[in-house]
C-alpha cells in the first residue's frame, strides 16, 4: 500500500515537472522567434558609445513576396542611398547581404559572428496600398543590444529610406560618448 502510494506521488511529481519544463521551453521557443522590427522595442541599459564605430547596413525581406517586391528595385541604389545618407556618420559603412525570415536574436548573433562591424544597421520595405512601409533596427554586436527605429511611411522609395536613415543617425548620436577635453 505505501509503495503504490510513493509510485503515485512521484508520477505526479514527474508529470508536475515535465509540463513546466514543456512550458518553459515553449517560451523560450516563442521569444526566440519573435521578429524584433514588428516588436519595435529598444533594449534598456545600453552603454554609451564610443566613435568611430564600423556600420553594416543589411536589407531583410519579408516572407510574403508582394507585386512590387517581387520585381524589387535595384539593391545597389537601395544600399547606396543609405551609405550615401551615411545613418551615424561613422566610418567604414559596408553593404551586407539580404536575408529573408523574421529578424530574431539569434539571427542577429549570426550576422554579429558574420560581419565584423559594430553596428548592424537592418531595415525592411513592406508595401500597403500604394504606400511604402520603412522599419527597421539598429544592432549593437559588441553590447548585444537592439535599439529601434520608428517606422515611416512614404510614397517615393528612396525619401522613405533617407528618413529612416536620419532617424537611425539620431538615436545613435543620442548613446554618443563624448569625452571632455581638457582646458589646459
Amino acid at each position: 500500500m505505501q509503495n503504490s502510494k510513493n509510485r503515485t506521488e512521484n508520477a505526479c511529481l514527474f508529470g508536475s515537472c515535465l509540463v513546466a519544463l514543456l512550458c518553459t521551453l515553449t517560451a523560450v521557443s516563442a521569444w526566440a522567434d519573435a521578429d524584433l522590427i514588428d516588436k519595435g522595442k529598444s533594449d534598456s541599459t545600453i552603454k554609451m558609445l564610443v566613435f568611430p564605430q564600423s556600420l553594416r547596413v543589411i536589407e531583410n525581406r519579408a516572407s510574403q513576396i508582394s507585386e512590387r517586391d517581387a520585381n524589387p528595385p535595384d539593391p545597389k541604389q537601395i544600399r547606396k542611398t543609405l551609405l550615401k545618407v551615411d545613418p551615424a556618420r561613422i566610418a567604414p559603412a559596408k553593404a551586407g547581404e539580404a536575408f529573408t525570415g523574421p529578424v530574431t536574436r539569434d539571427r542577429l548573433r549570426q550576422l554579429a559572428q558574420q560581419y565584423s562591424e559594430d553596428v548592424i544597421f537592418i531595415f525592411r520595405r513592406n508595401l500597403k496600398t500604394g504606400i511604402i512601409r520603412y522599419e527597421g533596427l539598429l544592432y549593437l554586436a559588441k553590447q548585444k543590444k537592439v535599439l529601434a527605429l520608428k517606422s515611416n511611411e512614404n510614397a517615393d522609395e528612396f525619401s522613405g529610406l533617407k528618413t529612416l536613415a536620419q532617424e537611425a543617425r539620431k538615436l545613435l548620436h543620442s548613446h554618443k560618448f563624448e569625452k571632455r577635453q581638457s582646458a589646459y
